[in-house]
């Protein structure tokens, strides 16, 4: 993604937001279109964060890899695409996966977890029909449950719109009937929900192994399994040209609006003037000046106790903010891509179903429930376990052209690597990877035997990769404690924080993790609206002067870079709307 370099025409913005994945670019995009002077500075050297799609180089050139996320969900929740005109006017396609997932057993069976619950339940019925049934029953109070709780996850949690609040009440009332058996649910541990409901081991592995947020006997991990309900509402989809298509299109409306990017440029301290944040500095010692605002959409524990300045935050505030949890379950993630010189073939799997799908398309579990149980509690206390559960795809499957002809992609995602093994990481690292080759190699023929290069991403790995503190892709751990008015932490809920001028977004705010995009839209939406009240307030003309002020310093010493004409009257178009 072509960017601009640290020091060309960069030094001040009416808003700078720091980290250009996803979250920051939503951010980006709906500050841009209403009128703001936007900056996003990025630390590597592309665009995306974790939807970054990228060459894996210098391993195997020519194969094209989705670093981090695959598959989009809670995005198709949102109507973050229709807004933007991400599809109509920027090119992103996306195509809706179905079956998702599958459960694939040595024996070559499997079972397909379809967007119709219906179609899961009629395939279910051949290994148990209590379950088949049981399935049916669960997500009638899991689809309760999205319909409630999802108008509030698209506003601000300390300061929700009224009309999403109507739209919850009205789904309270129109779902009371299931109000008991969603609290159940949600109050029990995973585990012990998928064991009231199920007997099989076909449907229980697949909602241990593909969803552990929490470890799977604490209370309140029952709650992971609203992922169905998102499943079967709104389908899970790929983007077209790989998960970093998403990041592409975003950019391209926010440069639309006059917005900017510059990439290999880390922020290294948040600056500070009479209490406000009002900048930031980069690498090199550059100073980026910001007239409204620094939003960060990276770790809000990096933002607050590394880029913020100590003595900012008040002894209580600040003892918050160390507190914010991102390594404290015991379990974390590993990734890995493997570039291959020919074709993965599942003939076992594909010839027992007869269907003609082609398996490798979904995102595949292919352990058993006992050995996901096995992994997290191994996990806990610091081992690798003998199994490493996770998700596998086959990248190429879904668009051949992210590699050379003829040749494959196989991507792995787990949730159930250690935090801190006791052989430390580079043993880890090494004896993960084995085990998921080892492994995958039952059901993906060829993964072993036609490998060209491997990369492995374990904890430290994803630290360095994405920025991302304890290598957590969830910015904030995912227990059902750090939701709502404390994610991250009590007093930086509703991504305004007690520091005037600093904002947050990202995957560590409201309201989940993922490729969503409702953290940087209700972001974008709580500080538009902030700022429209400051206009009216009077705000309004100096900002523009200060605009036009640096503008016309940066044209000035800069001959090659000059204000974009008409640039400054739509900025204004702020406090007009």
């Amino acid at each position: 993604m072509p960017a601009s370099t640290p020091g060309s025409a960069t030094r001040s913005a009416d808003v700078v937001v720091v980290g250009s994945g996803h979250n920051g670019l939503v951010a980006a995009a709906y500050l841009a279109r209403a009128g703001l002077d936007v900056l996003v500075i990025e630390a590597s050297p592309t665009a995306g964060g974790m939807t970054a799609t990228n060459e894996m180089l210098p391993e195997a050139p020519g194969y094209m890899i989705n670093e981090a996320s695959i598959q989009a969900s809670l995005f198709r929740t949102t109507n973050i695409d229709r807004e933007l005109g991400l599809s109509r006017r920027f090119g992103l396609r996306q195509t809706i996966i179905d079956p998702a997932h599958f459960q694939l057993a040595a024996d070559g069976s499997s079972l397909g977890l379809w967007r119709d619950p219906n179609k899961t339940a009629e395939e279910l019925r051949h290994f148990s029909r209590k379950d088949a049934t049981a399935l049916l029953e669960l997500y009638e109070v899991i689809d309760a449950a999205v319909e409630i709780g999802l108008p509030m996850m698209q506003t601000n949690i300390t300061r929700p719109e009224l009309v999403k609040i109507m739209k919850a009440v009205k789904a309270v009332a129109k779902n009371r009937k299931q109000l008991t058996a969603v609290g159940r649910w949600m109050a029990s541990s995973q585990a012990e929900a998928i064991e009231e409901s199920f007997e099989h081991d076909m449907i229980r592995a697949p909602l241990l192994t593909s969803l552990p947020f929490m470890p799977f006997d604490v209370d309140l991990s029952g709650w992971s399994l609203i992922y169905l309900g998102v499943l079967s509402r709104y389908g899970v989809a790929m983007f077209h040209g790989g998960t970093g298509a998403l990041p592409r299109a975003l950019l391209a409306s926010i440069r639309q609006d006059g917005g900017r990017l510059i990439t290999d440029s880390p922020v290294e301290e948040l600056v500070v003037t009479g209490g406000k944040v009002t900048g930031v500095r980069i690498r090199g010692g550059e100073e980026i000046h910001a007239r409204r605002g620094v939003l960060t959409a990276c770790s809000p524990r990096t933002t607050l106790t590394k880029l913020l300045p100590k003595g900012v935050l008040s002894p209580k505030l600040q003892n918050a903010v160390d507190h914010i949890p991102t390594i404290k379950r015991g379990i974390s993630d590993y990734k890995l891509n493997v570039a291959l010189s020919g074709r993965i073939r599942m003939t076992r799997h594909e010839k027992w179903r007869g269907d003609g799908i082609d398996l490798r398309l979904a995102c595949n579990c292919y352990h058993t429930y006992e050995e996901a149980l096995q992994a997290a509690r191994d996990s806990v206390r610091g081992e690798v376990s003998a199994h490493i559960p996770g998700l596998a795809q086959v990248t190429t499957a879904f668009d051949p052209s992210m590699a050379p002809e003829g040749c494959d992609l196989f991507w792995f995602w787990t949730g159930l690597a250690p935090s801190v093994p006791r052989v430390g990481w580079e043993a880890a690292r090494k004896d993960i990877t084995e085990k998921v080759i080892r492994d995958s190699e039952l059901y993906y023929e060829g993964v072993e035997g036609l490998e060209v290069a491997r990369r492995p991403l374990a904890l430290p790995d994803l630290e360095e990769r994405f920025w991302a503190i304890d290598g957590s892709v969830y910015h904030v751990d995912p227990t059902i404690t750090r939701f709502g008015p404390r994610k991250p932490a009590p007093g930086f809920a509703g991504y305004r924080t007690p520091v005037p001028g600093l904002f947050l977004t990202g995957s560590g705010t409201h309201p989940v993790a993922g490729i969503s995009g409702m953290p940087g839209q209700n972001a974008a939406r709580t500080m538009i609206k902030m700022f429209k009240a400051e206009d009216g307030g009077g705000i309004k003309h100096a900002v523009t002067a200060a605009r036009t002020r640096d503008r016309f310093l940066e044209s000035t010493e800069r001959e090659d870079v000059l204000p974009t004409p008409g640039r400054v009257d739509h900025a204004n178009a702020l406090v007009g709307d």
